[in-house]
């Protein structure tokens, strides 16, 4: 069995605001936790998909916003050594979240997407939180310029099982128990800068993508069906400038 992708994180330099657009947008219940976690919005893991955060970054951090998922592992320095020689590199070493709620790890991959890894606390009983019923996270992105060696990387990280779907050019990760499933997709000329992303499972994609320009983000992707029968999606930057996209299975 793999390793679950079991959380996500959001982030931008005005926290405060970048947690009012998605509690605007997707009817969130953002839970802001003290100063002991910095201000940290957790966001519950509604029906059908994983929970995760809404934070603000600061000036000390190398980046003014980001996207990135975690996946959850036993042992989180185990896992930053099992990089050496595979392409990636250790970001930040583990470093525990609070008392009793275990520890967290950064990585690079070899396309230079920041990853996190989550070590849940040695009496963790494996139960979240009660969900909430806002549309889902439920599905997460990586992308790089050789989508096929990335793969690799992958798989050899954590055991993922990866489809390669011809039509699309798409590389399909297998949900794991626990956590959601995602894609690994080829970086082409005239793309965004490579960076994790994560997608919302959305009743109506118009409706969505319109509102969050309303809230003042920006459309990047009209919704567009997928090849293959597989559903649609729509892609739109945050207020930080955050790519996320929403999804609609096929009817």
């Amino acid at each position: 069995m793999g390793s679950p992708v079991v959380h996500f994180e959001i982030a931008g330099p005005d926290g405060p605001a970048l947690r009012q657009f998605y509690t605007d947008l997707f009817g969130w219940k953002i839970d802001v936790q003290g100063e002991e976690m910095g201000s940290y919005g957790i966001v519950p893991a509604n029906e059908g998909g994983i929970g995760g955060g809404v934070m603000p970054t600061t000036e000390s951090m190398p980046v003014r916003s980001y996207v990135t998922f975690y996946v959850q592992v036993d042992d989180a320095q185990a896992a930053l050594d099992q990089l050496a020689g595979m392409g990636g590199r250790a970001i930040m070493p583990p470093m525990e979240i609070a008392p009793g709620m275990g520890s967290i790890a950064l990585f690079g991959d070899p396309a230079e997407n920041t990853i996190g890894l989550y070590e849940p606390p040695r009496d963790w009983d494996g139960q979240m939180p009660p969900k909430g019923d806002g549309p889902p996270v439920a599905h997460f992105e990586v992308g790089g310029s050789d989508a096929a060696a990335l793969s690799e990387f992958y798989k050899g990280m954590f055991d993922w099982q990866i489809d390669h779907i011809q039509d699309a050019n798409y590389r399909l990760v297998q949900q794991e128990s626990g956590g959601i499933g995602g894609g690994i997709f080829q970086h082409m000329e005239g793309m965004p800068p490579n960076h994790p992303s994560v997608a919302v499972i959305v009743n109506d994609l118009q409706a969505y993508l319109d509102k969050a320009v309303t809230l003042g983000g920006t459309a990047l992707m009209q919704p567009t069906e997928i090849p293959g029968g597989f559903g649609s999606i729509a892609i739109f930057y945050d207020i930080a400038g955050n790519r996320i996209s929403l999804f609609k299975s096929s009817e």
